[in-house]
């Protein structure tokens, strides 16, 4: 494997990595006023090309290594859990983030609306949402899904050499 690869793949990686952190340190503080729109919104253009990048890269790097399709099934499935499981997990931290919202409202006014809270909450638009779409688990999972279209990439690669009769290998 070459060292260059990896290096590239590290930079982009760690690309990502700060694009998400630039993402959720836009969160508004809580009770604080969001302002007019989210410009984190934005930042879904440049992850969306360092994703597409990633997976590419991801491809180069493995692209020397034999593995059988068992194996590549394994990861597949195995990385789609991990995938499901970060989803369940930032659904169960959005819930939290909606009890931490509503504590801080009714500290501050003295009730808690909970119309408010659902609807600065919900969606990709409220400014507030950033720390649900950009944190460590979000980036995770991006650096899992990438990795497991790498792998689906290998796994028909290697159904497509079975059935044409050639060597599987690569």
């Amino acid at each position: 494997m070459n060292l260059k690869r990896f290096i590239w793949l590290f930079i982009s990686a760690l690309l990502c990595l700060l694009v998400v952190l630039f993402g959720n340190a836009m969160t508004p503080k809580l009770g604080t006023s969001s302002g007019n729109g989210n410009p984190a919104i934005l930042l879904f253009i440049p992850l969306s090309i360092l994703f597409l990048v990633l997976v590419n890269q991801w491809i180069r790097v493995f692209k020397g290594l034999k593995m059988s399709l068992i194996s590549l099934s394994l990861l597949i499935f195995t990385l789609a859990g991990y995938i499901i499981a970060g989803y369940v997990y930032q659904l169960r931290r959005l819930e939290i983030y909606r009890q931490i919202q509503a504590e801080a409202f009714e500290s501050e006014y003295g009730k808690v609306d909970w119309a408010h809270i659902e609807s600065i909450t919900s969606g990709i638009l409220s400014i507030h949402m950033n720390n649900q779409f950009f944190n460590v688990n979000t980036y995770f999972m991006m650096m899992a899904f990438s990795l497991l279209l790498c792998f689906l990439y290998k796994l028909i690669e290697g159904f497509i050499n079975r059935s044409q009769g050639t060597s599987a290998e690569n």
